[in-house]
C-alpha cells in the first residue's frame, strides 16, 4: 500500500468521524430542545397555574400521594405545551380548559412511562355538541384517524362533575386517542402494544357474551363495537372500580395490566399483578419425573435444513478463501475450523428445540440428553402466544410475566403443521390466548 493510498483512507475516515460527530451533536441538541424536565417546568408561569387548577377540580390528582403529584403536574404541563389548541366560536382556548383536558388524558397513562399519543395532538374545543356533516348528527365528542379530538365542554365538565354514572366524555375520547395511537403504530413491539392487543381480544369475545346475556353493567353503547367496548370500559374502569372487578373480574386484571393502575386498591401506578406471587416460571428439572407430559414435541427432519444451509454456504466460500491465501497454516485451518463449528453451535442453540408441557409449564429444551431446560414459563403467566408459519419451521413469540416485568422469549419450533396444531389445542383449553399466523384462535375452532 502507497502513502498516497494511506492518506486517503486517512481522510476518508476523519471524513466520516467527523460527519459522525456532528449528526450525533445535533441528535442530542434536538433532543434536549425537546424534553422538558421538572426544573424547567417549575420555572415557568404557568406552572403554578397548573397546580393550583388540578388542586381546586381534579379528584384524581387530589387523591394521589404527594410523591407523585409533581409528575402528574410536569404531564400536565407537557400535554398542554406539545398540543394545538383551537377553539370553537372563541378566540383561544381557555388555560382553565386546557389543563383539565389535559389531565384527563394523563390520568388515563399516568401508569405508563410517558405515553406518546402520536399525531392526536390537536383538540378542538365547543362550548355544546356540534354538528357534524358527514354523519348528520350532533356529537359530544369524537376522535378521527387524522388527529383531531373533538370534545364538547359542556359534557366535558358533566363527566367529571358527575363519577357515579359511568360516563366521561374526557376519558372516553383519550381512550379513543391511544387505542388508535397504538393501532396506528402497530409495528411496534412495545408491551403496551402487547397488552392492548389482548385485551382487544379478549374484550371482543366478552362484547359477544354481553350482547347474547347481559346488557346491565356496560351501557348498550358500548357493545356496538370493540372500539367503543374499550373507552366505555375506561369510563367504567375509574368511575366504578368495584362493579367493574365484581362483574368482570378477568377483564378488570387485564385493564389494570394494561394501565398499569387499579383504581379499587388506590394504585395509581405500579399495580402489582397476582402473577407475579402466585406463579413461578421456574421448573424443577427433578419433578420432571414426577408427572407425565401433556405433550412433548420433537422436531422433525427439516432441522437438518439451517443446518445444511450455513454447511453450503461455508462451502462456497472456501474457493474464495483459497484464492485469498497463498499458504496454508494450521492455524489458519484451526481458526476456520472453530468459526464452522461455532457457527453450527449457534444454529443448534436458536434452532433446535423440543417443546414439553408439563405441571403447567411451558418447557423448551434443546434436543441433547439431559435435564437443563432451556427457557420455561408458567401457563398462568402467558399473556399470548404468537405462532408465524416461515416455510420450513414455525417461530413462536411467548409474552408472559416475569415477576413484575412483561418479557418475550422467541422460538424457532421445527414441528409439523399437525404437532403445532395439537400444542395449540392444548393451550387454548388453558384459556391461553394464541395467534396463528394473524389470526387470533378460538377454542370452538378446534
Amino acid at each position: 500500500m502507497t502513502n498516497e493510498h494511506l492518506y486517503v483512507i486517512l481522510i476518508f475516515m476523519s471524513g466520516m468521524a467527523i460527519a459522525l460527530a456532528i449528526v450525533t451533536y445535533e441528535y442530542f441538541k434536538f433532543k434536549k430542545s425537546h424534553t422538558i424536565t421538572l426544573k424547567v417546568a417549575r420555572q415557568s408561569p404557568r406552572w403554578k397555574k397548573i397546580k393550583q387548577t388540578l388542586e381546586n377540580e381534579f379528584e384524581y390528582y387530589k387523591q394521589l400521594p404527594e410523591e407523585l403529584k409533581p409528575d402528574f403536574v410536569l404531564r400536565t404541563y407537557k400535554f398542554m405545551k406539545q398540543s394545538n389548541w383551537i377553539a370553537s366560536g372563541q378566540p383561544i382556548v381557555s388555560t382553565y380548559k386546557k389543563v383539565l383536558i389535559s389531565a384527563s388524558a394523563i390520568q388515563l397513562t399516568f401508569g405508563l412511562k410517558e405515553f406518546n399519543f402520536g399525531r392526536f395532538r390537536t383538540i378542538l374545543v365547543h362550548e355544546d355538541a356540534y354538528y357534524n356533516r358527514l354523519t348528520r348528527q350532533y356529537h359530544r365528542g369524537e376522535v378521527n384517524q387524522a388527529g383531531l379530538i373533538v370534545l364538547s365542554w359542556k359534557y366535558f365538565e358533566e363527566g367529571y362533575a358527575n363519577t357515579a354514572d359511568k360516563i366521561n366524555l374526557g376519558l372516553h375520547e383519550m381512550a379513543h386517542a391511544m387505542d388508535l395511537a397504538l393501532l396506528l403504530s402497530h409495528g411496534r413491539r412495545y408491551n403496551i402494544h402487547r397488552l392492548m392487543e389482548k385485551f382487544r381480544q379478549s374484550a371482543f369475545d366478552k362484547l359477544i357474551e354481553i350482547r347474547q346475556h347481559d346488557k346491565q353493567f356496560f351501557r348498550a353503547y358500548g357493545t356496538s363495537n370493540p372500539r367503543e367496548f374499550f373507552s366505555v370500559a375506561v369510563e367504567h374502569f375509574f368511575e366504578a372500580p368495584s362493579a367493574f372487578r365484581e362483574h368482570l373480574p378477568d377483564l378488570y386484571l387485564e385493564m389494570c395490566q394494561l394501565l398499569n393502575q387499579d383504581p379499587c386498591n388506590r394504585v395509581f401506578r405500579g399495580f402489582k399483578s397476582p402473577h407475579s406471587t402466585l406463579y413461578s416460571n421456574r421448573f424443577n428439572a427433578g419433578h420432571k419425573y414426577a408427572y407425565k407430559p401433556q405433550i412433548a414435541l420433537w422436531p422433525n427432519a427439516n432441522i437438518l435444513v439451517p443446518f445444511t444451509t450455513f454447511s453450503v454456504m461455508c462451502a462456497l466460500l472456501f474457493p474464495v478463501i483459497n484464492a485469498l491465501v497463498d499458504e496454508w497454516s494450521l492455524f489458519l485451518v484451526i481458526a476456520l475450523s472453530a468459526t464452522y463449528l461455532t457457527g453450527i453451535s449457534i444454529i443448534y442453540a436458536t434452532k433446535a428445540n423440543k417443546l414439553e408441557v408439563i405441571d403447567e409449564h411451558l418447557l423448551t429444551k434443546k434436543i441433547l440428553p439431559g435435564n437443563n431446560y432451556a427457557h420455561s414459563v408458567h401457563l398462568k403467566n402467558i399473556i399470548d402466544l404468537t405462532f408465524t408459519y416461515m416455510l420450513t419451521y414455525y417461530r413462536v413469540d411467548i409474552t408472559y410475566f416475569e415477576g413484575e416485568e412483561i418479557r418475550t422469549k422467541a422460538r424457532s419450533l421445527y414441528f409439523s403443521p399437525a404437532n403445532i396444531k395439537k400444542l395449540e389445542r392444548l393451550l387454548l383449553q388453558q384459556s391461553i390466548k394464541i395467534k396463528h399466523n394473524n389470526k387470533w384462535l378460538k377454542k370452538e375452532n378446534f
